[in-house]
């Protein structure tokens, strides 16, 4: 017996600095749901991918930037009300000018760095920006 099951969601912590501070990678996004909310990078893990590999795919497709699974660590994993599972993976601080410029993808208006927790498009998403902020996922 096989199950495939889409829930698992993958979510990219992708810190990035600038002479303004530190700040996280978020994204304006163009599609359902939340259109046009900020939202952390991320989607749903593939059939048999690694969530390793899943945070580091959405965050090249979502905002152009590259990572390596092998730097992914853990950061949280919550469970939103609907049922999905949703893991934040912690990528190295990087300096924001090795970033590729913000543009437009299938899915964003691009990438911008969240300089302050907010409110963002999905509660667990704002959970975790929080937790960053607040030092909890050094």
């Amino acid at each position: 017996m096989a199950y495939r099951n889409p829930l698992p969601v993958a979510v990219a912590l992708q810190p990035a600095y600038d002479a303004r501070g530190t700040g996280l990678v978020v994204i304006t996004r163009t599609i359902a749901p939340a259109r046009g909310g900020t939202a952390l990078p991320g989607g749903y893990v593939d059939d048999r991918e690694d969530w390793r590999d899943a945070v580091v795919r959405e965050l090249a497709e979502e905002t152009g930037i590259a990572a390596q699974s092998r730097d992914v660590r853990l950061a949280d994993a919550l469970s939103s009300p609907d049922g999905h599972l949703i893991l934040f993976g912690m990528l190295p601080e990087r300096p924001a000018e090795s970033l590729p410029r913000s543009t437009a993808t299938d899915e964003t208006e691009g990438w911008h760095l969240l300089r302050r927790p907010e409110e963002l498009a999905f509660p667990l998403h704002t959970v975790a920006v929080r937790a960053w902020f607040d030092g909890r996922y050094t």
